[in-house]
């Protein structure tokens, strides 16, 4: 599918992404990209102590999670930046969740300082098996214009 341009994205359009199941993996090797391998993430016995009773996902895992599968949308753009985001963690992601994305333009408005590009507002939802919203928030982000 090509990518389109910011006049070519509607306010109000939504997407759904493909789902991915969290493992073990996923937990552990984001722990060593992020050096956080606090116990409630890393270590069976500490987590069944705990509130949850297991092991939970690192939250900006879910975040990551939540970009990564945007990509992986029908939501294709010629993005320039990621400009901002706002986020909430909203509960507990599991080793075994299967989460999926949805996303929906939220805001567009052409650049105050640069003609060549306009920003979109994406309001995202990061959804377990269970349907019951995990994370969720909004991304900024910067959009090329049609060349003239």
């Amino acid at each position: 599918m090509a990518k389109r341009y910011f006049e070519e994205i509607q306010i109000g359009e939504s997407f759904a992404t493909p789902g991915v199941t969290i493992t073990d993996w996923h937990v552990m090797q984001f722990a060593g990209l992020s050096m956080d391998y606090f116990e409630l993430h890393t270590n069976d016995e500490f987590a069944k102590h705990t509130e949850f009773g297991r092991r939970v996902a690192h939250g900006l895992m879910g975040l990551a999670i939540t970009d990564g599968l945007k990509n992986r949308s029908e939501f294709h753009i010629h993005a320039m930046a990621s400009l901002h985001w706002s986020w909430d963690f909203a509960g507990p992601i599991f080793v075994g969740d299967t989460v999926t994305a949805t996303l929906k333009v939220a805001e567009k408005r052409e650049s105050r300082s640069k003609d060549d590009r306009g920003i979109v507002t994406l309001d995202l939802e990061l959804r377990n098996q269970r349907d019951e919203i995990v994370q969720k928030g909004q991304n900024r982000l910067m959009v090329k214009r049609r060349p003239e």
